[in-house]
């Protein structure tokens, strides 16, 4: 008779060894922290954090993820070698997933051509100082390579367009990277094509992100998807860089397809390959409202607020006394683009838009406007003749945002004016006398509806 004990012994062997061959590590890193000179950027640590998402969905076990934001030289390194450590210790099944997202570029020396991340916090004014104060992608890939991991994913979302700093030979060159050779047991991935750079939008991860998740989906596919749909985004550029050396198939969420749920779906790639094509406002807020939860959504937008920018003409038709007129996708896509500009502290663009969106009828970019006009921003419209500040204007146009905030239902709006004990906006019925009757007045003009009186948020 087989012994009980032996057979429990023997089961929790079994699972003991199931459970190490599932284990997945990531090292996530972050870095905006850069002196003016460098740089400094606005959306490495959401990137972080949609990578992370990204990886939790797919399976990855939370307290696997390491997360270092803003990391030194010594800092990257450090946690690098942990990582590496950790897969050694995982045995040859583990899985392991290297992510940076910051500034990085390239440097010629002898002839031969690297690639190196720059540390956050460092005074990297020219290519020549990369070999000494930037980190080499390829003491990365040697050090994860070398933990004989099942498979590890190297993921370099880098090289800024608005790196600053001298070439080593002339010209842009150094802001990109160049090919490096695929290795076995290894993925890498860089979120630009050879040589090329990028912008800081956080599509890369974004689109990554979401793919990670994807039942049915092998990793290989997952980063083509995803990096198609970032060279999608960018007209002219080319399919990012990758170089694939995995042995076997990976599939972060399982390789299993999910079940058929019903006849099949459009495909959502394909719609915003050609509404791409299209180019049109149109266009790109029919795929907005067809796919509201599509990770295309944030460039669609930015392809409108472009659209606008360059006068084209089918934004025009959206214009009305300098007023959106238009539907809710078409403001938040005028809001996503302040929310970008204030990240990036280009702070009287962003005062502008938001001043647009609220005043066209979007209540929540209003308090925003109020607050960047209060702290100073949008100084040329708050001029009087002889060039000083016209304090009182400002005050008057800082309610005025919070006015037309709570009008169109912004309870942050509301709150703002009951707490400084001034009336809340009244409706537009001239008898009303309120503050914003001749503001109606242009709202029916230009044919934006006007909410009803009774509709103001009430305490």
């Amino acid at each position: 008779m087989f012994p009980r004990a032996l057979a429990c012994l023997i089961l929790a062997a079994c699972l003991s060894l199931m459970a190490r061959a599932q284990e997945r590590y990531a090292l996530l890193i972050g870095n905006e922290d850069y002196p003016p000179e460098v740089g400094p950027l606005a959306l490495p640590h959401e990137d972080v954090q949609n990578m992370r998402d990204g990886l939790v969905q797919a399976g990855f076990a939370p307290e696997h993820i390491r997360v270092v934001l803003d990391a030194t030289q010594t800092d990257i390194n450090l946690a690098v070698a942990r990582l590496a450590s950790d897969l050694r210790a995982a045995g040859p099944e583990a899985v392991g997933f290297f992510y940076y997202s910051g500034h990085g570029g390239s440097a010629e020396s002898s002839g031969q051509r690297a690639n190196y991340l720059i540390p956050a916090k460092t005074p990297v004014t020219g290519a020549e100082q990369l070999p000494i104060l930037g980190v080499p992608v390829n003491a990365v890939v040697d050090a994860l390579a070398a933990s004989d991991a099942k498979a590890v994913f190297i993921v370099s979302d880098a090289c800024r367009n608005t790196l600053p700093f001298t070439s080593s030979k002339g010209g842009s060159a150094d802001k990109g990277m160049v090919r490096i050779p695929r290795k076995r047991g290894l993925y890498i991935a860089f979120a630009t094509a050879d040589g090329a750079t990028t912008p800081d939008d956080g599509l890369f991860s974004r689109a990554l992100s979401k793919r990670l998740g994807q039942k049915g989906l092998s990793a290989d596919r997952a980063f083509t998807l995803a990096l198609r749909e970032v060279s999608a985004a960018r007209p002219g550029n080319a399919l990012p860089f990758t170089a694939d050396g995995l042995t076997e198939d990976i599939c972060f969420a399982g390789c299993d397809a999910p079940p058929a749920s019903g006849p099949s779906l459009p495909s959502e790639d394909a719609d915003y390959l050609r509404t791409s094509r299209l180019n049109t406002v149109d266009a790109y807020l029919e795929f907005i409202e067809t796919y509201p939860d599509s990770s295309f959504v944030p460039a669609s937008q930015e392809a409108i607020v472009k659209l606008f920018y360059a006068d084209d003409k089918t934004a025009k038709k959206y214009m009305n006394q300098d007023m959106l007129v238009g539907p809710p996708a078409l403001l938040d896509a005028i809001f996503h683009a302040a929310e970008t500009a204030e990240r990036r502290d280009e702070s009287d663009s962003a005062t502008l838009l938001y001043f647009m969106t609220c005043t066209s009828g979007l209540g929540k970019a209003c308090p925003r406007a109020g607050d960047l006009i209060r702290r100073g921003h949008g100084d040329d419209d708050f001029k009087k003749a002889d060039g000083s500040d016209d304090i009182e204007g400002r005050n008057e146009a800082v309610m005025s945002m919070y006015q037309v905030g709570c009008f169109f239902q912004n309870g942050e709006s509301c709150d703002w004016l009951r707490a400084r004990g001034h009336p809340l906006p009244g409706g537009c019925e001239p008898e009303a006398d309120g503050p914003l009757v001749e503001f109606c007045e242009i709202l029916k003009e230009v044919g934006i509806p006007i909410p009803e009186p009774e509709a103001v948020i009430e305490p």
